[in-house]
């Protein structure tokens, strides 16, 4: 019979995140010339950026830049109204019972067709950057400034501009819109390309789409894929027939969007409000970046906070780095050096903190109130930043009850409404039976399984 403990699945919390296949990315210095695997991949270390170069017919680290790694913020105020505990536990209440917040399914009958054409082949192109067009879900996406990207976004810019300064915790995005059109095939068209942030090789986004009257649908689980090549892609999207289209655009973090081409006036395309508020950013390791291990075909917002974003309206923002915990380095970082620095620019309402295993990795020595403590560190941080945001901390899933125990002390002493997964597991022999967990990661399945019952437990905090 599967068991949770004899796996030694140590796994996270509520956003359940956690690196089981993967060992801490970097947990000392790289060194000079000596072998790296992601080209362009970026690892600040010891006070040091390395770069993945290439020289010769080898990828090696450089000798690496002086970098200065901060942990406190020059932000004191945002603009977001403050999100009591009552309200997020309201509005957890509310979401969780309406019938219309669904996970997609995938078009069977393939109602939809995307083909690659060579241009816009459409009569007028809507940049992504045109106001009251487009609704943007994750992090606020960066206006490209290269004059041949105009009206583009994306999350990591031509000249190297990030939304996030840890290039390892870039997420997932999506832009969504309305569209009412009296095309005989209902035809628009996607403009994007991709921009490398950690070696890719290839970009992908994903169509998901509803009539007035329908169910959303997936037009493919696995998404359309270009490589990255500096190339500009054009794909033609036929829906089958005029109408009014709720549609989303579901890219990974390397894709690059441009805008839509299409033949009915520009007012035909509006914004989506549906998915924008409040901002839920969940920090955490590989269940949050994502990482998935299994055969099916699976999409970066397969993830289990894509999948909560579904089943609340929310823009639940990812922030997770394969590997890392709250004392473990990945990247060269831990959660602590990112909270801040990366996290208060995103003008989040609420942060979820996740528990990570990778803390009790197979050479870690830290104990349960080490983790613990730091746990407090990272969150005091982000109090002293933005006392505006509401802040939820998470055990990690099984594990140490002394730990989760140690956690619930720490944020109850720092005033934070805790979820304790450890007396709540989540996958035991008869979930599992259904393939939630593949090699110590979630599935497709198991995300949504995770999302819902994430949605359950903010639900049913105390105030």
């Amino acid at each position: 019979m599967f068991s949770i403990k004899k796996a030694n699945a140590l796994i996270v919390c509520t956003a359940i995140t956690t690196a089981f296949s993967f060992a801490p990315a970097i947990a000392s210095s790289p060194k000079a010339g000596t072998k790296c695997s992601n080209f362009g991949e970026s690892i600040v270390s010891d006070g040091k950026k390395f770069t993945c170069l290439m020289v010769g017919s080898k990828q090696v680290w450089n000798k690496g830049t002086k970098v200065k790694i901060e942990t406190k913020s020059p932000i004191s105020t945002m603009s977001n109204p403050k999100l009591s505990l009552v309200e997020f536990i309201k509005l957890a209440n509310t979401v969780k019972n309406n019938s219309n917040n669904q996970i997609p399914n995938l078009d069977a009958d393939s109602t939809v067709r995307i083909s690659q054409t060579q241009s816009n082949v459409l009569s007028r192109f809507i940049p992504a950057n045109t106001p009251n067009k487009f609704n943007f879900l994750g992090p606020t996406p960066l206006a490209e400034t290269d004059s041949s990207r105009s009206g583009a976004l994306s999350l990591v810019t031509k000249d190297q501009r990030s939304v996030y300064q840890s290039r390892a915790g870039l997420p997932p995005w999506a832009a969504t819109f309305n569209f009412t059109t009296t095309d005989p095939q209902g035809h628009f068209l996607v403009e994007t390309s991709g921009q490398s942030n950690q070696g890719d090789q290839n970009y992908s986004w994903r169509l998901v789409f509803k009539t007035s009257t329908g169910s959303w649908k997936y037009q493919s689980i696995n998404g359309t894929k270009h490589a990255i090549d500096g190339k500009q892609y054009f794909d033609e999207v036929t829906l089958g027939a005029p109408g009014t289209y709720s549609l989303r655009l579901e890219f990974d973090n390397s894709t690059t969007f441009y805008g839509i081409g299409i033949n009915d006036d520009a007012n035909s395309v509006t914004i989506d409000k549906n998915f924008s508020t409040p901002r839920v950013l969940v920090l955490g390791d590989s269940w949050v970046y994502p990482v998935f291990n299994e055969n099916n075909p699976v999409h970066v917002w397969d993830a289990f906070p894509g999948e909560l974003s579904w089943l609340t309206g929310w823009n639940v923002i990812s922030a997770g780095v394969r590997g890392q915990g709250y004392l473990q380095l990945a990247a060269g970082e831990t959660y602590k050096n990112r909270v801040v620095r990366d996290l208060v620019p995103q003008n989040p309402n609420v942060v979820i903190f996740t528990g990570s295993p990778n803390d009790h990795c197979e050479f870690c020595t830290y104990t349960d109130q080490q983790i613990a403590n730091e746990m407090g560190n990272a969150i005091k941080l982000l109090q002293q930043a933005n006392p505006n945001i509401l802040i939820i901390a998470c055990s990690p899933f099984e594990g140490s009850p002394t730990q989760a125990q140690a956690m619930q002390e720490v944020a109850a002493a720092a005033g934070i409404p805790f979820i304790n997964f450890v007396k709540m597991p989540l996958f035991d022999s008869t979930n599992n039976g259904q393939r939630q967990l593949s090699n110590g990661h979630p599935t497709r399945l198991g995300s949504s399984y995770i999302a819902s019952q994430l949605l359950k437990a903010i639900a049913a905090l105390k105030s």
